[in-house]
Order: C-alpha cells, then structure tokens, then sequence
C-alpha cells in the first residue's frame, strides 16, 4: 500500500535556523501551529462545504514536524519541519490531499543525512520490540481515541495524524503546544493500547474506509539506537540462548515470522511477514531448531517467546 497523507489537524516551533549536528537521543519540541513556528505560508484547500479557501499550511504539516523531531533524536540533526516541507517533493501542500506521506520525508531526511525506514503496515507488536531497543517511530494514527484525554492536542480533530513515540515511552505529538486550556504540552505519556488502537483504526482509503488493522501499523523506523536505560526483561524460549548478534535484515523478498521454530514449517505457524531490508531484533538463538535447508539455527525476534525466523531469512547487520 502507498502510505497515508496526512493533514495532521490544527497543531513547528521558532526555527532552530541552520542545521546542526549534535549526538542524538534527545528531542526539542516543535509545534506544527504557525503561531508558534512563524510558518506563514498558505495553501489553498477546501472548508467543511467543499468550498475554496486559504489555509495556513503549518497545519498540514504533522508529518514534517514529527519528522524534524525524529532527525534531531536519532542523528542530532536540527531542521525544521517547516524546512522538511519546502524540501520535499510537495513544497506547497496539494489542495485535495495537503499531508506529506512518510516516504516522501523519508527522501528529505536521508539528504540530511538521517535513514527512517518505512514500514507501512507493521505489526504492532514488532514495531514496539523496535522502539524499546532504542529506536525512534514515526507512528501514524488515527486522533479519534485521543479526544477527551489529557494527552490530545486537539478537542475536536479526529483524522489521521501522526506523532514520535520515543524508547522512553515519551510521546512528541506536534498538536501538543499547550496554546489554549485543555491542550496537552508534549511530551506526554499515552497508553500502549491506546496507541495500539489509534493505529490500527487509521484510514487507509477514503473511498472504502479501510483502516490499517488493530494489531498493525503506518510507521517510520528512524535508524540509530538511543535505548532509554530501561532493559525490558526478555525470556527466551526453551533451548535458546543469548545471540552472538542482536541487529539483523531481512535477505529475501518475503520471510515468515512463525509461532515455532520447530515442527513442519508450513503456513499454520504463520504470525507474520516482512520485506527484504526490513530490521530485525534478535532476542535469542538456538541451533536445535526445525532443519530448513541443511540448518537448525532459528531465532527468537520478541522479547516474549512467540516469534521466530530461520536464519535464511536475516542476517546480521554490520
């Protein structure tokens, strides 16, 4: 599937003006609102009738605002959002559809020197193994579940959107400027199932109303890890131990994430799929596991026993 655009509702901060490059693993806050940012571009887009009108383009920015946030914690690169959007391919956002999608400031960000994978979808689960190991995520979402609760930056937006949801458990929503009572100031602290949810229900197709799927996920992957400092406890399945590696990549158009490592490897023990050049944590390995092409070596990719890939299918990165 292409990935979602995004408006990213009513929420970059004053420009950190030129570029600079610190260590990573740390955040400065950017609202995507033009009264915070200074952003005075405009678009034209469409009001509540389908009539014609100005809009501030700040607005429509969600995703070049968390994208900006996202270089500065993995690669300690310092723009804008408001920059990451004059230099995508969509300068002045499009009047039907005025988000920028994640690959398109995946190509932004990697002229400045910072990888964001994109996984569009993911499963959910895997993508929170990714972002506990250290990795920042660029997580697209629908608002809906948010409203009402303490951590909205908006009190009546409910379309997609997307935030940074850090190793930490920190959340930098660009909506969460703090500019009126009842308007959370980032970072927040939401829910995993809350997230969980609010991904799963985005919308993938405006015509059909197909959503992404509980239990999956639009994602940006930023590539270098900054872990919190916090080890989650691991429990490795029966007969496996501690891997002599634990960043790997997926080397083949299509592997199967399975439920076992052991018994007949057919389609039964499917829990999952990934692409060539996807990452992978590995968590623990064993030598003892069901032989595929001449070698019993499996590993063990959640930190809870339940998901397993042969080792045809990834290699260590590095």
């Amino acid at each position: 599937m292409v990935p979602t655009r995004f408006v990213g509702g009513p929420g970059p901060s004053r420009s950190v003006g030129k570029e600079t490059n610190m260590a990573g693993g740390t955040v400065t806050f950017q609202a995507q609102n033009p009264a915070r940012s200074g952003d005075k571009s405009t678009y034209i887009g469409f009001d509540a009738k389908g009539h014609k009108v100005q809009k501030q383009a700040g607005w429509a920015n969600c995703t070049a605002f968390v994208a900006a946030m996202g270089a500065e914690f993995d690669s300690g690169v310092r723009i804008t959002g408001t920059q990451v959007r004059k230099e995508s391919t969509e300068p002045v956002p499009d009047s039907n559809s005025p988000g920028l999608n994640l690959s398109q400031v995946k190509a932004v960000l990697a002229k400045h020197g910072v990888r964001m994978d994109v996984r569009c979808p993911i499963d959910f689960d895997h993508l929170d193994e990714l972002r506990r190991d250290g990795h920042a995520i660029a997580l697209q979402v629908d608002y809906s579940p948010f409203l009402g609760q303490p951590f909205a930056g908006s009190k009546d937006f409910d379309d997609g959107h997307i935030v940074l949801w850090l190793p930490n458990d920190n959340v930098f929503d660009p909506l969460d400027d703090g500019r009126f009572k009842g308007i959370a100031k980032a970072p927040v602290r939401i829910p995993r199932a809350t997230l969980r949810k609010a991904a799963g229900m985005l919308e993938t197709d405006a015509k059909t109303h197909a959503t992404v799927g509980l239990g999956r996920a639009y994602a940006g992957v930023f590539h270098q890890k900054h872990p919190s400092g916090v080890v989650p406890q691991t429990t490795p399945a029966k007969g496996f131990e501690g891997p002599a590696a634990t960043d790997f990549r997926v080397v083949v158009d299509v592997a199967f994430v399975r439920s076992s490592a052991r018994g007949v490897p057919g389609k039964a023990n499917v829990v999952g799929r990934m692409r060539r050049g996807d990452m992978v944590n590995v968590f623990a390995t064993t030598r003892l596991g069901q032989s595929v092409g001449g070698s019993r070596v499996w590993h063990q990719v959640d930190r809870r026993a339940t998901r397993f890939m042969h080792s045809s299918v990834i290699d260590p990165i590095g």
